[in-house]
């Protein structure tokens, strides 16, 4: 999804369960919205086993303490730890501020008047820019780019925000208003990714001699916005341009059913019946048993599950016998033949565009402007992997097979035996062996919890710890005025460099609540950009608007230190589902949570770094293939002793993370890595193939034989049939074409870990000057640098000057780099 005044991201679940994003592509709503989950999740159990409390010395160290004061880091820590009090008194209130204190938002109806006011304001601007050639003295046309980006930030600021409310408000009042200024806003965003008046408006500013340049950012905020329009089709005769609104419009409609679908996982009926239950569910209690519903007269021994709730997951991970496994599974996945045409309807729609547009596919459509350029740097990047890894994960395959046959025959199973020789492993084996193994590897008797040692609070004060370190910024606790929130659990911090001051706000809504949806997610209520030299009053605002709709987003800025004019300072919410807080008691977090909370961190500091003069460059809004990649870096921070050190003790006795415990704890996560890994690369490629359409292609097209046909060439777990998972992958709206790009973020992420965290004299993974490289020579330059450029610069030398190119070469240099 991109858009040229646009650009936007939005909730989908982690694959295997799944992630997110928005619309369509040329006023850059595109990548900026929320910023994609976390890679595809594990199918192995969660890193905590949930037994004994066995000391383990020695610990990783005493933990230390960053550059804020104590009595910042226990304000920190309690802010997160401790219930709010009074429950309400961030949430509702008779004087409201606004939602985030915009003033427009004082309640639902105030979106539609924000709405209104917000497009006769764009009609404005949009005729300034259409007029600009007109302007004898040159002044208009020298501020078309910079009104082009006010355009844009003008339509986003609600557009973004609107994304955010209608995925995690709990009002539906609130949703349904966002849903419906969502809607007429992409409306307009999509016929502007058409309009030649401004279109004409740009490539006259571009080829006009100015007395003052364009800038270096300006320049490239003006190719980016050429980019969009023509990847709209804005060369294209006037019925054609028509056609691409109509399909870029159906396809929004189409990926947000497919995305409703996605996440909320598999349909709930049928229920999938189990016959002679107590037979099949042997092992797993009488009382779970009876729990579940009875079968149908006739069927006293039958009872029922629905597909994809916990039960279902028990019997998964739990069931003996293979058949009861089988039957969860494939309930699970079922084919639905109206999810399937939806998918497939979003398919062809894509490449019906794509050929409309004058290109072969929509992944070629997709990937002209990011880091990887074309499908077969993609494919040949993503089959380099799929040849490395694939011997690993039949390992991991054959490590599985081996449990199997134990179970079946009772006697330990030889290494040297071949796989052949095995009984087979099917899809709804996988969790249940899986399991096995990790039982039989660490018995979960002689494994304490990892849990405790990490509450929300004391992550949260890691986190501030560590930016502390690296880059001088902190998080600071602040109390939320009535009304500020969307809820009474969502926490506000204020970001604080320590020589520029404030530089954003974070609102973390972490816990979970009824009705939230599940999975992570960044989402970019406002971006940064500078604001001091916007020219109003070229905008011809007329006083009557504030009377018929009131005030809209504009704001005044904030000063920085050290840096020139005035700033719209980004505003971000980070969305977990965390478990709640009680009193005496805080939210403990699992190893995957507290990787989640990194990775998501990650974006988040990126958009408070990367504060651009112009909003379609700032913090996450760059190429989608390289978004992920502070965030992926981020994982690997999470597991250093070093940064562990700095908040890893026991909720209830501050006893500090025990090293080997940390270890065994990693050992297992690691278990079986080859095989997820592997399952990674193959939806990637199924990504790229799904979108790799032409459009003589489509009247034969089956999204399930594509799958079933990928899994047999390259796959070590044999599709099942009548089934059709792909309908659960949701990346496949949000990321079409580019779900490659958490696997190549992965090796780049890795790359840089290595070259700038890895050495002991230098600070390791603590280091200030590692730092301080990757904030100046990445962070801070958002989407308004070549990303190759940055990625060369930083690793340096000879390998760097070949990655500056950004060409082929380049490509299969990052593919010989390895993945954490």
């Amino acid at each position: 999804m991109r858009n040229v005044l646009a650009r936007s991201l939005g909730p989908v679940p982690p694959a295997r369960a799944i992630t997110r994003r928005s619309p369509s592509a040329t006023l850059r709503h595109l990548s900026a919205s929320s910023v994609p989950l976390r890679r595809a999740q594990s199918a192995l159990p969660a890193f905590a086993p949930r037994h004994a409390d066995q000391s383990f010395p020695p610990p990783i160290a005493t933990p230390v303490t960053g550059t804020s004061s104590s009595a910042d880091d226990s304000n920190l820590r309690a802010h997160f730890d401790q219930p709010l009090s009074p429950p309400s008194s961030s949430y509702a209130s008779s004087s409201h501020p606004g939602l985030f204190l915009f003033p427009p938002l004082t309640d639902p109806s105030s979106l539609g008047r924000l709405t209104e006011r917000t497009l006769i304001h764009g009609h404005a601007i949009v005729q300034r820019i259409r007029n600009a050639p007109l302007d004898p003295t040159g002044r208009e046309l020298r501020l078309v780019v910079k009104n082009l980006d006010r355009l844009s930030d003008l339509l986003c600021g609600v557009v973004d925000m609107c994304e955010l409310v209608r995925n995690v408000h709990p009002e539906q009042e609130w949703v349904q208003a966002a849903d419906m200024a969502y809607e007429r806003l992409c409306g307009l965003m999509n016929e502007l990714n058409t309009d030649q008046g401004l279109y004409k408006s740009l490539v006259a500013t571009l080829q006009h001699e100015h007395t003052a340049p364009l800038s270096e950012a300006e320049t490239q905020v003006a190719l980016t916005f050429l980019r969009d329009f023509e990847k709209s089709g804005i060369h294209l005769p006037p019925d054609l341009r028509q056609r691409v609104v109509e399909l870029s419009d159906s396809i929004l409609s189409l990926g947000r059913t497919f995305l409703t679908y996605a996440s909320s996982g598999p349909s709930p009926t049928p229920l999938i019946e189990l016959p002679d239950a107590d037979t099949l569910l042997a092992g797993l209690g009488s009382q779970f048993i009876t729990s579940l519903p009875r079968g149908r007269l006739g069927k006293r021994g039958s009872r029922y599950v629905t597909p994809g709730s916990w039960e279902a997951q028990m019997i998964a991970r739990y069931a003996r016998e293979g058949e009861a496994r089988r039957l969860v599974y494939i309930g699970g996945v079922r084919r639905d033949e109206e999810r399937v045409e939806v998918l497939e309807r979003m398919l062809r729609e894509r490449a019906e565009l794509a050929a409309v547009l004058g290109k072969e596919s929509w992944a070629e459509v997709v990937l002209v402007d990011k880091m990887a350029k074309t499908p077969g740097n993609v494919m040949g990047f993503l089959s380099s992997l799929a040849d490395q890894h694939r011997p690993a994960a039949a390992a991991d395959v054959a490590t599985l097979q081996r449990l199997k046959a134990h179970g079946i025959t009772g006697r330990e199973v030889s290494s040297k035996i071949s796989p052949a020789a095995l009984p087979p492993l099917h899809a709804w084996d996988r969790d249940y062996y899986s399991e096995r193994h990790l039982m039989s590897t660490t018995p979960s008797s002689s494994l304490p919890p990892i849990s405790p040692y990490f509450s929300t609070g004391s992550a949260m004060l890691g986190l501030s710890r560590l930016f502390s370190r690296l880059y001088g910024i902190s998080f600071r606790v602040a109390e939320m005025e009535p009304g500020e929130g969307f809820h009474p659990s969502v926490r506000r911090l204020d970001v604080v460099d320590e020589e520029e001051g404030l530089i954003g706000v974070i609102y973390c809504d972490l816990f979970s609540r009824e009705g939230k949806p599940a999975g992570a997610a960044h989402y970019t209520v406002r971006c940064s950009r500078r604001v001091d030299d916007d020219d109003l009053a070229g905008d011809k605002l007329q006083p009557e608007w504030d009377e018929a709709y009131g005030p809209g987003l504009e704001v005044e800025g904030d000063e920085i230190r050290g840096r020139e004019g005035r700033y719209q300072l980004p505003v971000v919410v980070l969305t977990t589902d965390f478990g709640k807080v009680e009193e005496g008691r805080p939210a403990l977090l699992a190893w995957s949570d507290l990787e989640t909370l990194f990775h998501e961190m990650g974006h988040a500091l990126h958009s408070m770094i990367g504060r651009t003069d112009y909003h379609n460059v700032s913090g996450t809004r760059c190429a989608t293939d390289f978004v992920e990649l502070p965030s992926i870096l981020m994982e690997h921070f999470v597991s250093s002793p070093d940064v562990l050190a700095l908040f890893a003790t026991h909720y209830a006795t501050d006893e500090p993370l025990p090293l080997p415990l940390l270890q065994a704890h990693l050992a297992q996560q690691r278990s079986l890595a080859a095989l997820e890994t592997h399952g990674q690369i193959l939806m990637a490629i199924l990504d790229q193939s799904y979108h790799s359409l032409s459009a003589s292609s489509l009247p034969t097209f089956d999204s399930t034989a594509t799958h079933q046909a990928l899994q047999r060439s390259i796959g070590v777990i044999p599709p099942v049939e009548n089934t059709a998972w792909q309908t659960q992958f949701g990346h496949l709206y949000g990321y079409g074409a580019t779900y490659y790009s958490y696997l190549f973020d992965r090796a780049i992420a890795n790359k840089m870990w290595h070259t700038l965290f890895r050495d002991p004299e230098d600070g390791g993974s603590l280091s200030r000057e590692g730092g301080e490289v990757l904030k100046q020579k990445v962070l801070k330059w958002g989407g308004g640098r070549d990303p190759w450029v940055m990625v060369g610069d930083l690793i340096g030398g000879a390998e760097g000057e070949v990655v500056r190119k950004g060409d082929e070469e380049s490509m299969r240099v990052v593919g010989k780099w390895e993945l954490k």
